[in-house]
């Protein structure tokens, strides 16, 4: 018997997980490895206001954006180096409209076709892949086993699959885009993205349906936004990203094509909170997850009477 089982190591499973045992809570966590998961594909975006966030999903997003420089000093300090960025984020106007709405006055800080003005907003970015392989190293050195298990259902304090079961005085899914595979209110919605090669921006930039930011010393390119579950991407997704990307942005005419990345994003209204006793669910944070990954870890810490 342990006292957490957290189902799914993405980012916000494997950071409730490194927030629980830094305080000495025994803790097991359990993935499935699925091909599709967002934490995977996710730009790591930290762009609480460009992404229209308001109220107290804000707040939970400037939380965000408060806590990844310490958190990453922190694994640095165990040899674990995860690339990210605290320049800013840019809101690109492409009206007159847009202009009015953003207020953006500022010249862009890369060059976009069509562009009227930009506006310059606290945020930045985080890898995510490389973040969630810190995180589960972190985990490891703090003496959580990861097993890779498809849970199946939750019952009683108890995670089972086929081949077994992990007890746990509490159990805690994050689970992604499979949530409604556990009666929780959430769907998936597909996305796309390219990385490239060429200059890339200084920080996060939305412009029009899409955006752009630093990835390995290229560019993310995304995303395309899809319903259901249909695994890889296709030539309808490829097609939009890379029209986008040449149309858009000039630097990226001759940028060369370095790979392809596709999830499902949890889509649904965002939940963390207690199901049944014994059963939280943190669910529906749609292509906000990294960003609302630390208010989520520190929900759950209250949830569980835990002291922060």
């Amino acid at each position: 018997m342990t006292e957490v089982a957290v189902v799914g190591a993405g980012v916000i499973g494997a950071l409730a997980a490194y927030e629980l045992r830094k305080r000495g809570l025994e803790v097991v966590l359990l993935d499935a490895e699925k091909p599709g998961a967002a934490t995977l594909a996710s730009a790591g975006m930290l762009a609480p206001h460009p992404e229209g966030l308001s109220g107290e999903v804000l707040e939970a997003g400037l939380f965000g954006l408060d806590y990844y420089p310490e958190l990453l000093k922190e694994l640095r300090a165990r040899g674990l180096e995860v690339e990210a960025g605290f320049g800013g984020t840019w809101a690109v106007a492409l009206s007159e409209e847009e202009k009015a709405f953003w207020a953006a006055e500022e010249p862009t800080p890369y060059p976009v076709r069509g562009a009227r003005g930009a506006r310059r907003f606290p945020g930045g970015y985080v890898h995510p892949r490389a973040l969630r392989v810190a995180l589960l190293k972190a985990l490891e050195g703090m003496g959580v086993p990861l097993l890779r298990a498809t849970v199946e259902g939750v019952e009683g304090g108890r995670a089972f699959w086929q081949e077994g079961e992990v007890r746990a005085r509490h159990v805690l899914l994050a689970v992604g885009a499979w949530g409604g595979r556990f009666g929780l209110r959430v769907r998936p919605l597909k996305g796309e993205a390219l990385l490239l090669s060429g200059p890339a921006p200084p920080g996060p930039l939305f412009a029009g349906e899409g955006y752009l930011l630093p990835r390995e010393g290229g560019v993310y390119l995304g995303a395309t936004a899809r319903e259901g579950f249909a695994d890889g991407v296709d030539l309808f997704g490829l097609r939009w990203l890379s029209d986008y990307g040449h149309e858009r942005f000039p630097p990226l005419e001759g940028a060369r094509f370095l790979g392809t990345l596709w999830g499902y994003r949890p889509l649904g209204e965002l939940f963390v909170g207690e199901v049944e006793k014994g059963l939280l669910a943190a669910t529906g944070h749609g292509r906000n997850g990294v960003l609302l990954a630390p208010w989520t870890a520190y929900r759950v810490l209250d949830l569980l009477g835990v002291k922060a």
